[in-house]
């Protein structure tokens, strides 16, 4: 963990505590508000149809423990945000669905914040949050880093038309000679698969119109161009061919693995995600694809994300790789790096959505966190 900083022109009540088991002032201590929680979730809509049997879940979990809950929706964020500040409500530990990190003074990302500035434990802290589901930033730490990543040019903002045309001009030049597919251009602060374009341009002075044009939509944002990446297909232990492409959601020391494909290329009847078995890992050799995702673990810091990560069909640089039948090494490349907002949706209701089985081991995760954090502040506050 780090230090929070406060934000420029805010006081914010912290205290924090050293003690023998920390060399640092990291760990903050809950100032014990007239009204405090030991859970708070954040979400825009609180009748959103994605979250209604995750919220349920989570608070049985919380009522079986007596925790105390608080959700935190759009028409109240601003006056729960004036609370916290001024020491009438206090939060254990905070849930956040919703902040959009990269925009100034965004409420629900103030709220985090604030929580986390008056000793609560946000799931995730705000400044790490901020960094990784940030794309350009987590492209640079992951290449710095030998893991797996599409070949890719970054723009960033306020680039002049003749710059990009020559940055883009110099990126093709020196494409992959084994890469074949179109491109993606992504925004790098996008998220549920918003600001991303698929270009299919057959030559250079096709193609750049087409990305100023994206440019264009938010010049206050960095961009990743990258080379399609197309992955290799296997059969599940169900018999089913998917693609070798996974979604993997680590929440508070466990890794939940599946085999992912988006919703609309599904067939009838298919689901998005499929649990990918210990059988499988065994069979298709696929501890790497584990190593992967703990990896992106430990340079994050983040305690409840998702990541996409695929098996390339062609020789690529990757710190990870996989022997396929014939003997051959393939990278593992991560498509999405980092979400740290991740889909509570359930599998009974929408076939794009996880297993209610995940769903559910979630929140109850979420409400044993939540139990441990306040016993241990309650024994420190009484020593």
């Amino acid at each position: 963990m780090e230090h929070s900083q406060i934000p420029s022109g805010e006081s914010f009540p912290r205290l924090y505590l050293k003690d023998s088991y920390s060399e640092s002032l990291d760990e903050p201590i809950v100032n014990y508000a007239s009204e405090h929680y030991d859970l708070t979730m954040s979400l825009k809509d609180p009748l959103h149809p994605s979250f209604g049997v995750f919220l349920e879940s989570l608070k049985k979990e919380c009522t079986k423990r007596g925790l105390r809950f608080l959700l935190v929706h759009e028409a109240m964020v601003a006056e729960t945000i004036e609370k916290f500040r001024i020491g009438k409500v206090s939060s254990g530990f905070h849930l956040d669905f919703f902040s959009l990190w990269h925009e100034a003074n965004e409420p629900f990302a103030k709220l985090a914040q604030t929580i986390q500035d008056s000793g609560g434990k946000p799931v995730n802290s705000p400044h790490r949050s901020r960094l990784f589901t940030d794309k350009a930033a987590s492209h640079f730490e992951l290449t710095r880093h030998n893991l797996g990543v599409p070949r890719s040019l970054i723009l960033r903002p306020g680039l002049p038309e003749k710059t990009v045309r020559q940055m883009i001009v110099g990126f093709l030049n020196k494409k992959n000679p084994n890469w074949e597919g179109g491109l993606f251009l992504k925004k790098g602060n996008g998220f549920g698969n918003k600001g991303v374009n698929h270009l299919k341009a057959q030559g250079t002075e096709e193609l750049i119109p087409q990305v100023q044009k994206v440019l264009a939509t938010d010049p206050t944002d960095s961009y990743l161009l990258q080379e399609e990446v197309r992955c290799r297909y296997m059969q599940t232990n169900q018999g089913l061919t998917r693609p070798a492409y996974w979604r993997i959601i680590y929440c508070l020391g466990d890794f939940h693995a599946f085999w992912w494909k988006p919703a609309e290329y599904c067939a009838p009847g298919e689901k998005s995600y499929l649990t990918l078995e210990p059988s499988e890992i065994r069979a298709f050799r696929l501890q790497p694809l584990l190593d992967f995702a703990d990896e992106l673990k430990e340079l994050s810091g983040l305690d409840w994300f998702s990541t996409e990560i695929c098996l390339h069909e062609k020789p690529s640089h990757s710190k990870h790789q996989i022997r396929s039948e014939d003997g051959s090494l393939l990278p593992l490349v991560a498509i999405d790096y980092f979400n740290d907002q991740c889909d509570v949706h359930v599998q009974s209701q929408w076939h794009g959505a996880p297993p209610d089985l995940f769903v559910n081991a979630v929140a109850r995760r979420f409400a044993e966190h939540a139990t441990s954090l306040s016993r241990m502040h309650k024994s420190r506050k009484a020593g």
